[in-house]
């Protein structure tokens, strides 16, 4: 099975160069920090880091090597979020009045399409039962089924069985194939893992997964708004205001 994801090396660098050439506008924050953020623009992708330029002013606290920041921008109508850490400011060479102060920033790890979250979710006393077939991105003989205990636009729960799973960690990368209720067909996402523990007195572990957008953005969202419109059929009518 190939790995299309956005998340291959090559395709998030090829995106990355790209923009870093058009000088998109971009949003700098500190991660942890969240009131210290500031307009920049991607200037440049270099061999060994980013280079972005504070278009509104100096941010000092960026200026600071090792800070973790999160820098957001839209490219083509999608919106777009890498992390990064500092390494400082760079000099051109030209006067300071010519030119804004850029900031010198890590090669990013992963360039994810960013949502918005709605947190609209369905737990297991509202669905079918479901399982799913999990399947690594790159190893395909790393390979396992789970139950599914919620879902939503966002992600899904799934209870799996210890001894059936091993040599998972944070971030991982599995395709998930299900039957979506009221669906003859399967459908197939790629899924981030974000967390996993041990479900108290059994032989299973509760993991949390996030939906990953593939390089065929259009099935992706066609995907996503089948699981919106099984969320909103499945929900309850908001009581009316009393």
């Amino acid at each position: 099975m190939a790995c299309r994801t956005l998340l291959r090396r090559k395709t998030q660098m090829d995106l990355l160069e790209q923009v870093c050439a058009r000088g998109r506008a971009a949003r700098l924050a500190l991660r942890g920090v969240p009131l210290i953020s500031g307009a920049v623009e991607l200037a440049a992708l270099e061999r060994d880091g980013v280079l972005v330029a504070c278009v509104a002013g100096r941010i000092p606290e960026a200026e600071v090597e090792g800070r973790p920041v999160e820098v957001r921008f839209e490219h083509e109508g999608e919106q777009y979020v890498f992390r990064a850490v500092t390494r400082g400011c760079v000099s051109r060479g030209l006067p300071e009045a010519e030119t804004p102060p850029r900031l010198k920033l890590s090669l990013p790890v992963r360039l994810e399409r960013a949502r918005r979250r709605r947190h609209i979710r369905l737990t297991a006393p509202e669905l079918p039962p479901i399982e799913g077939t999990f399947t690594h991105v790159v190893d395909g003989r790393r390979q396992f089924k789970a139950r599914l205990t919620d879902i939503g636009d966002g992600g899904i729960g799934v209870n799996a069985r210890t001894a059936e799973v091993s040599q998972l960690y944070t971030g991982d990368l599995f395709w998930v194939d299900m039957e979506l209720p009221g669906e003859k067909t399967h459908s197939e996402f790629v899924v981030r893992l974000i967390h996993l523990r041990p479900v108290k007195n059994t032989d299973e572990l509760a993991m949390g997964w996030v939906f990953q957008p593939t390089d065929d953005v259009a099935n992706y969202e066609k995907y996503v708004r089948r699981l919106e419109a099984l969320i909103a059929h499945r929900q309850p009518p908001a009581s009316a205001a009393g």
